[in-house]
C-alpha cells in the first residue's frame, strides 16, 4: 500500500487530461480510501475542507462562477487525508520517502543540468511532466550562466525550490546529518529561483527571531498588512529610481486587483471564482490579470468571507498538529509557507499535501515518542 501510495506522489508534474482539465496521477490513489487505518479525530477537520469546497462551490453559483477547479480542491483534500492517514500508519515509511524522493529530484536535477550544458534538446529534459506549454524551455540561472534553472520533478525551478524548502525542515523534523541539510541549502542557491535567494537572506533572521524567543508569524502579518499601506509611496520610489521593473509590474498589477477586490460587496465576501492556468495564459477570462499568489489565485476568488470558512478548518488542523514543532521549527514553517504562498498561490501544488504530511508525521512521531518515555517510567 504505502509503495503504491508514494509512487504514484513521486510525479507530481503527471497529469491525466479529460479535455476540461489536468487530473494529477497521484489521484489514482484515492481508492486506496478504503484502507484508511490510521485516522484520528483532528483529520476529518481535513474532510470537512472537502465537503465545505463542494457546498460551497454549488451554493455560491450565484454570486461567483462555478470552475472545474473547485471541484479539483474537492478531490485534492481527499488525497490529502488519505495521505495523513498513510503518515500516520507508518511514520518510517514516511521518513524513507522523503530522503528518497529528495535524491531521486536531485539525481534528476543533475541530470538536466548536464544534458542542457552538454547541447542537449529540451525535450529530454522535461519528460516527467506533460502539464507545461509545448513551447516551455529551461532558462539559464541569471547569476551563474553556464547553468541552468533546473525543475526536478516539478514543473519550474520556483516549485522545485519550493519543495526543496519544505524539505529543508522535514530534515530539521527529523534529525537527519548537517551534510545533507547543507547539501540542500547549496541546491536551492544554484537552482537560480529568486524565492530560493529570499529564503537563504531571511533563514538567517528566522534562527535569529528564534533565539530572541519570538514568534515569526506576528512580524509577517505586520509586513503585509505595512506593504498594502504604503504599495503606493513604495510604487513611486521604484519608478524614480528607474529599475526593478519586474517589480514594478507585479507590485502595480497587485496593487490594481486588490482595489477591485474591493469594488463589490459581494465579490469582497464571496469572491469572483477560480480562473485556470491555461486561461492566465491565454487571458480568456474576464476582470484584471491575476497574479500566481496566494491572493490572486484563492482569496480573489473566494472572497474574504468564503476564504476565511473554507480554510478554518486547514488552518485549526495545522495549529493542532504542529504543537510537537521546536520554535526554531515553527518560524521555519512560518517563513516557508509565506515565501511559498506568495510565489506558488494554488493550494493544488503537491508541495502543499507534502508539507501537511510533515506536520502529521511530526505529531505522530511526537506522540509515539512520548509513549515510548511512558512506557519507560
Amino acid at each position: 500500500m504505502y509503495l503504491v501510495f508514494y509512487m504514484l506522489s513521486s510525479f507530481p508534474a503527471l497529469a491525466f487530461n479529460f479535455g476540461m482539465g489536468n487530473v494529477p496521477i497521484r489521484y489514482l490513489a484515492l481508492p486506496m480510501l478504503v484502507s484508511f487505518s490510521k485516522v484520528k479525530k483532528v483529520d476529518f477537520l481535513i474532510l470537512f475542507c472537502s465537503i465545505l469546497h463542494f457546498v460551497y462551490c454549488i451554493g455560491a453559483a450565484g454570486v461567483r462562477p462555478f470552475a472545474v477547479i473547485d471541484f479539483s480542491y474537492v478531490l485534492g483534500f481527499v488525497y490529502i487525508l488519505l495521505g495523513v492517514s498513510v503518515v500516520r500508519k507508518n511514520p518510517r515509511a514516511f521518513r524513507m520517502f522523503v530522503i528518497c524522493f529528495w535524491c531521486f529530484n536531485i539525481v534528476y536535477a543533475l541530470y538536466q543540468d548536464l544534458v542542457l550544458m552538454l547541447g542537449g534538446g529540451q525535450s529530454w529534459v522535461l519528460i516527467h511532466e506533460n502539464t507545461h506549454d509545448l513551447s516551455y524551455t529551461i532558462p539559464p540561472v541569471e547569476l551563474f550562466p553556464s547553468l541552468y534553472r533546473v525543475t526536478g520533478l516539478f514543473i519550474e525551478s520556483a516549485p522545485f525550490v519550493i519543495y526543496l524548502m519544505i524539505t529543508h525542515l522535514a530534515f530539521s523534523v527529523m534529525g537527519v546529518s548537517r551534510w545533507l541539510k547543507w547539501i540542500n541549502l547549496v541546491l536551492i542557491f544554484f537552482a537560480g529561483a529568486k524565492v530560493g535567494y529570499v529564503f537563504l537572506l531571511l533563514l538567517m533572521a528566522s534562527l535569529i527571531v528564534s533565539r530572541m524567543g519570538f514568534r515569526l508569524l506576528k512580524f509577517m502579518i505586520a509586513g503585509v498588512l505595512m506593504l498594502l499601506m504604503f504599495a503606493p509611496i513604495l510604487l513611486n520610489l521604484i519608478v524614480e529610481a528607474n529599475s526593478f521593473g519586474s517589480l514594478w509590474v507585479r507590485l502595480s498589477a497587485f496593487y490594481e486587483l486588490f482595489f477591485d477586490f474591493s469594488s463589490s460587496v459581494f465579490g469582497l465576501l464571496f469572491g469572483y471564482g477560480f480562473v485556470s492556468s491555461a486561461q492566465l495564459i491565454s487571458g480568456d477570462f474576464e476582470g484584471p490579470m491575476r497574479g500566481i499568489d496566494f491572493f490572486s489565485t484563492y482569496i480573489y476568488a473566494n472572497g474574504v468571507l468564503g476564504s476565511l470558512v473554507l480554510l478554518g478548518p486547514l488552518v485549526l488542523w495545522v495549529f493542532r498538529n504542529a504543537r510537537a514543532l521546536t520554535l526554531v521549527q515553527k518560524n521555519l514553517s512560518s517563513l516557508i509557507v509565506f515565501l511559498a504562498l506568495l510565489t506558488m498561490g494554488s493550494l493544488l501544488n503537491f508541495q502543499y499535501a507534502y508539507y501537511l504530511f510533515l506536520i502529521a508525521y511530526s505529531a505522530e512521531n511526537h506522540e509515539r515518542m512520548r509513549v515510548r518515555f511512558e512506557e519507560v517510567d
